[in-house]
């Protein structure tokens, strides 16, 4: 059962007990992603998690490395849109370590010009290897077709211009900014014991200074658009984009079984449809991403440049055929994949600690497993085909990476 605590300093910490594993999940997460950067800081969030293991006024680089490796364990960080998190697998009996050097990645870091000025140059080694990935850079057209002139639109990593001008200064600014007190959390799971870690933790993050103001974030609007990488690949990617829901909205769960009906495994319409039937992709899916204030739902498939157009028009019947019909077994049979997902990532500390910072920043508090089933249990065939009805409603948006016309597409997609 996972217990909430709040340090002196307003610093949130959640310990989840499970006392049959011999190893603990220990993580820190920041309420700070892209969609904070100013227009001079494109990038900066996910640098300052790079810089964060390179070096602090106690370790080297080299010295974080060593001493989380000599214990077994493993030091990582990630960067989404609305947050950073930065974690460690270790064993039980490490975790004073685990506090410490993520404490001190997190206050003393150095931010030293000359690993900056390296690993400037590995954010653009790593933007590179994105752009050579279409599979990267479909998503990323897609996110801009669909939020073209909010923040969230721009992609995580910057662009190599945008990295290169980052300096040292705008590493500490983003930081003194966004990495207050009260948008941190630090979580615990594993076979961990409250009354000695609480303190550990209170001794390590309690003097973190308070921020003056936290960071304003503007409600997107979905957009919509074309946009076309028409780069010489072997296939053509194809993203398409709909409006969706926050993961506030009473429709999120009804939004989540639609998406997954649609094209969320091997037993979905398009899958079915696209692939077993017709043979025309190998990879083709839909999904639904919610965030704070807004989400989209979205499918994707590869397929030849030749079949590209006759796949486009599948999704769109299939999503036009589930605004007005969908069946008790469908909802049934993609609930209880839903469930079973949940229930395995119980199992893993490392779901556990990451799942409840995201719950404490989007609601405030913990949800717990009961009553995620129950909310999933709520779902009825009328919720799910007014979230077909939604998507279908208003404008979408086509991202396509690789031969073919664009415009095709979007005219299949209006005459349907």
């Amino acid at each position: 059962m996972s217990k909430i605590h709040s340090l002196s300093n307003g610093v949130r910490v959640v310990i989840d007990h499970m006392p049959s594993l011999e190893t603990a999940a220990l993580g820190v997460w920041a309420h700070a992603g892209s969609v904070d950067e100013r227009d001079n800081e494109h990038g900066v969030a996910h640098l300052l998690e790079h810089m964060a293991f390179k070096g602090t006024q106690r370790r080297s680089a080299r010295a974080l490395a060593e001493e989380i490796e000599s214990v077994g364990g493993y030091l990582n960080a990630a960067t989404s849109h609305q947050r950073t998190g930065y974690y460690a697998r270790i064993l039980k009996d490490d975790l004073a370590l685990g506090v410490d050097i993520l404490a001190d990645i997190l206050q003393h870091p150095l931010f030293d010009d000359a690993e900056l000025a390296k690993e400037r140059e590995v954010v653009v080694q790593e933007i590179g290897e994105a752009a050579d990935t279409p599979d990267d850079v479909i998503f990323e057209l897609l996110m801009e077709a669909c939020w073209k002139g909010f923040a969230l639109a721009r992609p995580i990593l910057g662009t190599p211009q945008t990295v290169r001008a980052l300096t040292s200064n705008s590493l500490r600014g983003f930081m003194e900014r966004c990495y207050g007190p009260n948008g941190l959390i630090v979580a615990a799971a594993g076979n961990v014991d409250e009354k000695t870690l609480l303190p550990l933790i209170e001794e390590h993050f309690g003097n973190v200074g308070k921020r003056e103001t936290a960071p304003s974030r503007s409600v997107p609007a979905f957009k919509g658009g074309t946009l076309h990488d028409s780069r010489d690949i072997e296939q053509t990617h194809l993203a398409l984009g709909f409006p969706g829901v926050s993961s506030t909205d009473d429709d999120f769960f009804a939004t989540r079984i639609y998406a997954d009906v649609l094209g969320g495994g091997m037993s979905s319409r398009l899958f079915q449809s696209i692939r077993e039937e017709r043979g025309l992709a190998y990879s083709v899916y839909a999904f639904a991403d919610s965030f704070e204030q807004c989400g989209l739902i979205g499918a994707y498939a590869g397929a030849d440049e030749s079949q590209i157009v006759e796949v486009a028009r599948i999704i769109r019947k299939q999503m036009e055929a589930m605004a007005s019909s969908v069946t008790q077994i469908e909802i049934d049979r993609t609930r209880a994949m839903l469930r079973s997902s949940l229930m395995m990532g119980l199992e893993s500390p490392a779901v556990r600690i990451e799942s409840a910072a995201g719950q404490l920043f989007t609601f405030g508090r913990l949800t717990q497993a009961d009553e995620i089933i129950h909310r999933l249990e709520a779902v009825t065939v009328d919720d799910v085909m007014r979230c077909a009805r939604r998507a279908l409603g208003g404008s979408h948006a086509v991202a396509l990476v690789g031969p073919g016309d664009v415009a095709v597409v979007e005219k299949v997609l209006n005459d349907n």
